[in-house]
């Protein structure tokens, strides 16, 4: 059991992104317990000064504080991107890296397209035991270490959209610099970028979570079957009580085409961040 009573949180955006990331924020206050201290990180790409004071506002009014991470983009200058996945998804790998000079052990890496809908203080105490890290299976791609032709015990591949990280045992193992060097390596193979590489070196090193913490958009819309029958009891559990979901997939709760079940909550706590939707909804489509 990992004893803490300050829940470090880090999240990567860009000055585009930083509405979806104020949502996730919020949600993640309202959420949490009056006495739980959260202290967010953000891995800065470019925000403002006007948007990061709006934010620094709304962190203020609950019981948290927000620091900004300054990058040097240099070193990612070589990794493999696409439309979908931007440079901005490989700083997830240098996290622990990022927090060197600060006195943090655990992290929770989130992704920006998400909503907390339970307190994430049930996740962050969990044990890791000898893990580096907690996860959420990825739904749509059961096979893919097999596909990478990964040597691994088991293949069960995980979303890095959610990461509860051992930040000391991952800075002590040089993880961010062996998934670099991965990545640089087989950038060809790459089908999923940054989640490839830290499935390649963190296979069989990372312990399962539940579903719900981590309710991509296959499972919520019900597109993929879970290859075993606890995982489809799970799927189903996490449909009926998701307590973290990711607006995982193209079509994002902002587009109009969304027909996301919980498109309307992520619109609700929207409207209540200093970023609320002005004029009609964009579109996704390309």
């Amino acid at each position: 059991m990992f004893e803490s009573s300050e829940i470090t949180i880090v999240s990567a955006a860009n000055e585009d992104f930083v509405p979806h990331l104020a949502t996730l924020f919020l949600s993640l206050l309202q959420t949490k317990k009056e006495e739980t201290i959260i202290s967010f990180y953000v891995i800065d790409d470019h925000i403002s000064l006007p948007t990061k004071e709006k934010l620094n506002r709304m962190v203020n009014e609950y019981n948290a504080s927000i620091s900004y991470l300054q990058i040097d983009k240099v070193e990612f200058e070589d990794m493999v991107e696409s439309d979908r996945i931007p440079t901005t998804a490989y700083f997830r790998i240098a996290i622990p890296n990022f927090l060197k000079s600060t006195d943090v052990k655990r992290a929770i890496y989130l992704d920006c397209d998400m909503l907390a809908l339970e307190d994430i203080e049930d996740i962050w105490s969990i044990d890791l035991g000898d893990k580096l890290l907690a996860a959420v299976e990825d739904a749509g791609f059961h096979q893919r270490l097999d596909a990478m032709e990964i040597d691994a015990e088991s293949n069960t591949y995980f979303n890095s959209g959610m990461m509860v990280i051992d930040v000391e045992k991952w800075r002590a193992e040089k993880i961010s610099e062996q998934v670099f060097k991965f990545a640089l390596n087989n950038q060809d193979e790459l089908r999923f970028h940054d989640q490839d590489a830290l499935n390649a070196i963190l296979h069989d090193r990372w312990l399962v979570l539940h579903p719900k913490w981590n309710a991509q958009a296959y499972i919520l819309l019900n597109e993929k079957e879970h290859p075993t029958k606890i995982g489809e009891i799970e799927y189903a559990e996490a449909r009926k009580e998701p307590a973290l979901v990711h607006f995982s997939g193209h079509i994002k709760p902002w587009h109009k085409e969304s027909d996301h079940p919980y498109r309307d909550a992520y619109l609700s706590i929207r409207e209540q961040t200093p970023f609320p939707i002005e004029g009609e909804l964009e579109s996704g489509e390309k």
